[in-house]
């Protein structure tokens, strides 16, 4: 079968632990200790039919990578930035992924957002010496704004049917007739825009699809309108939406993507009243990584692609 190894294991607590609870694992050589050096990461991976990683650790370093040049490179979760795919491709390496499998804890995640916002949650937590309480917004019977009906935005348009809210939606893939058997309203994106009291975002980073939310739909948006970002920051004018949000020309904004990350301290989302921002978390449960980490471990250690839900990239 070949050389499996996983260099380290950093991105995520625990990971070590999560790892050796995955059928298979004993099979991988797994180092649990970061490296310190591209020679060391080239001495641990040298010799190795397969390269394990955790998409939330550190990249994997090209220059290692292509001098040593494993057969594949597995990568636990979705690849993004975690390894360099056109030099993989120039290399005849095979890189696969196991992306999707966080859809339940973004969703979950979504929601919490969405209704920490609306009740005030964060300005009363710790509250101040005199102990006032902030008058929130229910949630049931109000419109839900979908933007993006794939395996979470479909998620959260049921989890906000779950506590009464109406759901419309939008994608590029959209159709009325799919809207219909999920029990949503299907509508044009400026109108869901316009209409909704709340909106979620939940679109892939693409060119078609960088601020697809520009100055002129923000603006779409009413003055007491919600918007939640889970998904990524360039479907947003990032400027105009603080600018707005300081004119007070929003409801309020829940984030979990920004165009810097971190995000700075001085930046006025960390502190304004209608925003609620978050490191960049919605994926991160047990749950989730487990299901990365169990698919990518079992296709590492059988080469089956039926295995588990693998893809591969390059």
């Amino acid at each position: 079968m070949g050389r499996v190894v996983m260099p380290e294991c950093q991105g995520y607590p625990q990971l070590a632990e999560l790892v050796r609870g995955c059928p298979g694992s004993d099979a991988i050589e797994v180092f649990t200790d970061p490296y310190a050096t591209p020679s060391q990461l080239a001495e641990r991976i040298r010799g190795a039919r397969t390269v394990l990683h955790f998409f939330h650790g550190r990249p994997l370093d090209t220059g290692v990578l292509l001098a040593e040049r494993p057969r594949e490179v597995v990568v636990a979760g979705p690849v993004g930035r975690a390894v360099d795919t056109e030099a993989a491709r120039s290399a005849g390496i095979a890189v696969y992924e196991t992306p999707g499998l966080a859809a339940d804890s973004v969703a979950e995640f979504t929601l919490t957002l969405l209704l920490q916002l609306a009740h005030r949650v964060p300005t009363a937590v710790g509250s101040a010496p005199d102990w006032r309480p902030s008058a929130g917004r229910q949630l049931s019977g109000r419109l839900l704004g979908v933007v993006g009906w794939g395996r979470i935005g479909s998620r959260v348009a049921r989890l906000a049917q779950g506590i009464g809210m109406r759901v419309a939606a939008w994608s590029p893939s959209l159709d009325e007739d799919t809207a219909r058997a999920a029990g949503v309203a299907f509508m044009p994106l400026d109108t869901l825009l316009s209409s909704a009291d709340a909106v979620s975002l939940h679109l892939r980073a693409t060119p078609r699809n960088r601020e697809i939310v520009d100055a002129r739909r923000l603006a779409l948006l009413g003055p007491r309108a919600l918007l939640v970002n889970t998904a990524r920051a360039s479907l947003i004018d990032m400027a105009e939406l603080r600018r707005r949000l300081t004119a007070g020309l929003l409801g309020g904004v829940a984030l979990d993507v920004f165009d810097i990350e971190p995000l700075p301290a001085e930046d006025l989302l960390r502190n304004h009243p209608g925003a609620l921002v978050t490191p960049h978390m919605a994926w991160m449960t047990d749950d989730a990584v487990g299901r990365f980490l169990a698919g990518a471990v079992a296709f590492a250690t059988s080469g089956d692609l039926g295995a588990g839900p693998v893809r591969r990239v390059v």
